[in-house]
């Protein structure tokens, strides 16, 4: 990831707050969030984000090692740009070369030859984007579904959890909360997420209430999973859902608020158009914990990052910077 937080050094300092006062220390006792400076115009704030693996300065960007690996760059070019964490998806490491090896090889740290923070996704995202035929770009307002021309894998989602079909061979795979969770042990990042149902913006109001507290019960197990198999190596964000409805996004809000995660995660569909998702951003971090670091899904368009940073994101994520440096636009 890259830091931003050096076009923040010249706010107001306001002290130091802790994540770390909370009933749920003794799940994490190897992380910490501080808050260093806040601004006095807008919600951004800087701060030191501590992990077993090393620091992260935020605001930071966090590039997508998507299968474990950056393209067309090498690790020790991201510490030479001074990046700080990157991301890799369960999603693709689950289906190929699977978690097993990872772990056996001792886990994403030395397979990738980062050793620093990183992140892994929960796999939700992935499966329902690519299971719809590109639903991550509806999300974003950006193209009709199925515009991308990929085959719709998902073949059921209930309470359990969500079933699809590999690309990759095929064969059929199911991922329930608890899963997710234990591939993420075995993949072995530093901050993990909840597996949650990742909606696009066309639903109605009904299917995106029953979907939102379907992945507040996702969650739910997802942590009691965190909880039974702690090590004290990991860190487990909860994720806010509610489409593009306040109410939604209020009741999501404080239900990830009200249980014991070690941060925030602002997922699920942001609008048809940018102006949308900015104001959706800026809705629901209003009403996130300040106490806990935040993050952002699946967003990386610049001027989306620096509004964010503005409403107090901490962390953002996305395939698109590193995409364009490939491929130019």
């Amino acid at each position: 990831g890259y830091s931003f937080s050096n076009y923040l050094r010249n706010v107001p300092r306001q002290g130091i707050t802790r994540a770390t006062a909370t009933a749920t220390d003794s799940d994490y006792p190897n992380f910490s969030f501080d808050v260093t400076h806040t601004d006095s115009t807008s919600y951004a704030r800087t701060g030191i984000l501590r992990t077993p693996h090393g620091d992260v300065e935020t605001p930071n960007f966090v590039f997508c090692a998507t299968k474990a690996a950056m393209k067309s760059i090498t690790p020790n070019h991201l510490r030479e740009e001074g990046s700080q964490i990157c991301l890799s998806n369960t999603y693709h490491l689950m289906l190929t070369p699977g978690p097993e090896i990872i772990e056996k090889m001792g886990g994403l740290q030395k397979f990738t030859s980062w050793n620093g923070p990183m992140l892994t996704d929960s796999g939700g995202y992935q499966i329902f984007s690519m299971g719809f035929g590109s639903v991550s770009n509806e999300i974003k307002g950006k193209r009709d579904a199925g515009s991308m021309g990929w085959n719709q894998s998902l073949i059921s989602i209930d309470e359990n959890g969500a079933s699809f079909r590999s690309y990759v061979d095929g064969l059929v795979y199911d991922l329930t909360p608890e899963k997710s969770i234990e591939i993420q042990r075995k993949l072995g990042a530093d901050l993990i997420v909840v597996l949650d149902e990742c909606t696009p913006f066309n639903v109605d109001k009904h299917y995106t209430a029953y979907s939102t507290r379907r992945s507040h019960r996702w969650a739910l197990r997802s942590l009691e999973e965190f909880k039974r198999t702690a090590s004290g190596k990991q860190a487990l964000y909860g994720i806010i859902q509610g489409g593009v409805y306040e109410d939604l996004r209020i009741e999501s809000a404080n239900f990830i608020n009200d249980h014991g995660f070690f941060g925030t995660a602002i997922g699920g569909s942001l609008g048809d158009t940018r102006r949308t998702m900015h104001d959706i951003v800026a809705f629901t971090r209003r009403h996130v914990r300040n106490d806990r670091p935040v993050h952002l899904l699946g967003i990386g368009g610049v001027r989306d990052i620096f509004h964010g940073v503005r409403q107090g994101i901490d962390t953002f994520d996305c395939v698109h910077p590193s995409r364009l440096g490939r491929h130019g636009e």
